[in-house]
């Protein structure tokens, strides 16, 4: 059975759980029951005119120093492709509208967070660029820019596997869109 995430119950404060699969947790003292639920998250995978795809090196955990395509949690309010075009613009300086986003896949992830290793959803998303000369690196999120052949990504180095599999999906269909 897995620990619980949850350091306190959100209804009445105590600290004992029990532990119900490995995703419930029932308070002991008041029953009321916390759930483990994927995260949503987006993942924009970059191309340019050549084909070319857009890879970042993580400068921070989880993956810090593993390559990745940029991604983040969706906030309240926003749809998958709008926070695609705003971890795009955060991590490497790219505006493109939320239409530029076109849907590829689901996948399943995990990413480690606060000592927890929590399911998280990624919806991924396709988006074409001229070029990458409009690339802004933004340091905190990111330590190097890498643009690759779709068939020279090294996808052994992605600190998620999901993001791996979207550029494996991406190949399959050919890289026509």
């Amino acid at each position: 059975m897995v620990e619980s995430p949850f350091k306190f119950c959100s209804d009445c404060g105590k600290d004992d759980w029990i532990p119900k699969s490995d995703r419930e947790f029932v308070c002991a003292a008041c029953g009321f029951r916390h759930f483990i639920t994927p995260i949503p998250a987006a993942v924009a995978l970059l191309l340019d005119s050549q084909d070319r795809v857009l890879i970042i090196r993580r400068a921070h955990e989880p993956g810090f120093g593993k390559l990745g395509l940029p991604g983040g949690v969706i906030e309240p309010e926003e749809s998958g492709e709008v926070a695609a075009a705003r971890e795009t613009h955060e991590e490497v300086g790219i505006d493109l509208p939320a239409s530029a986003f076109t849907y590829l896949c689901t996948l399943n992830n995990r990413y480690l967070f606060q000592g927890y290793t929590w399911p998280t959803i990624d919806l991924c998303y396709i988006a074409r660029v001229p070029d990458f000369s409009q690339v802004v690196m933004q340091a905190a999120e990111v330590s190097e820019i890498l643009v690759c052949a779709l068939d020279e990504v090294p996808l052994e180095e992605f600190a998620f596997e999901s993001n791996a599999e979207a550029v494996r999906r991406w190949r399959a269909r050919g890289a026509v869109a």
